[in-house]
């Protein structure tokens, strides 16, 4: 069944339509999502961390994550876990930790490319091992799972600066072109916002491109048709509810997205709606 479900959701990555996932921070939270009749459940790392009381940077522990995650339906939705740098001091940890996202119904995951807590990346030879461990386990588990890979060289310093910087977009280029080799379905490349740089990070790529918007900031539509497949909103969705401190869950959704949905009925996106 979930193999399905994960054959549908890597079809819907689209340059010409790409999906929108509305980042969610607790169990009300995307329950509340579900009964707006979308049921794509990402979760995020910062936001879940900051709700539940801890600091964000793998201090949430990992199997509360998964108890969370197992209190969102998931045999109907489509769950996708922000699971950071992998909660993994070495290959053995990681590969339970696959296991055990496996056998916690998700359909994907997003794993950086940031060591845990610090500003340092792995090297890409050292990243590429632990995707490669990701996709040996769930080969021998004869499993599927959607693996968005993610990118800081445009999130770690200036980010203003980094997006004017040819040598930051060709440092991650070059760690695209490492990590597609292993086989993953996804680059996820937070901090990014140049949409020359965005053109030239796609044409590079047969990989979707998923970038991440402020949701108070940003505006979608000035990121469509440029190549982009997946647009995430990360903690900027939480704060902005923490903003509206006397407004109910309901309330809140329907405001956000009122707005967003149009998109969806011009065609122009996918928010995988309950149809």
């Amino acid at each position: 069944m979930n193999e399905n479900k994960i054959a549908q959701f890597r079809n819907a990555h689209k340059r010409d339509k790409p999906l929108v996932l509305l980042n969610i921070w607790n169990v009300a939270s995307a329950n509340e999502l579900t009964k707006k009749k979308i049921n794509l459940i990402p979760t995020g790392s910062y936001a879940m961390s900051d709700h539940y009381g801890y600091q964000d940077g793998e201090n949430m522990p990992f199997d509360e994550i998964l108890c969370y995650i197992q209190h969102m339906d998931t045999g109907n939705n489509y769950i996708t876990a922000d699971i950071e740098s992998g909660y993994a001091e070495n290959l053995t940890d990681l590969e339970k930790n696959t296991e055990a996202l496996i056998n916690s119904g998700v359909i994907g995951i997003n794993i950086e490319d940031r060591k845990s807590n610090t500003e340092t990346l792995y090297s890409t030879e050292e990243q590429s091992e632990r995707l490669l461990c990701i996709k040996q386990k769930l080969n021998f588990m004869k499993k599927d799972l959607f693996i968005n890979v993610r990118t800081d060289k445009y999130f770690i310093g200036d980010i203003a600066n980094n997006n004017q910087d040819e040598q930051v977009l060709n440092q991650t280029i070059a760690r695209i072109k490492a990590y597609e080799k292993t086989g993953i379905d996804g680059i996820f490349v937070p901090g990014l916002k140049n949409k020359e740089h965005i053109k030239k990070i796609t044409g590079e790529t047969s990989l979707p491109i998923n970038i991440m918007l402020d949701v108070k900031e940003d505006s979608v539509a000035e990121y469509l048709n440029i190549g982009i497949s997946r647009i995430s909103f990360g903690p900027s969705i939480y704060m902005l509810y923490n903003e509206h401190e006397n407004s109910d869950l309901d309330t809140f959704y329907t405001s956000l997205l009122a707005e967003i949905v149009q998109h969806e009925k011009q065609n122009l996106i996918e928010l995988f709606k309950i149809k």
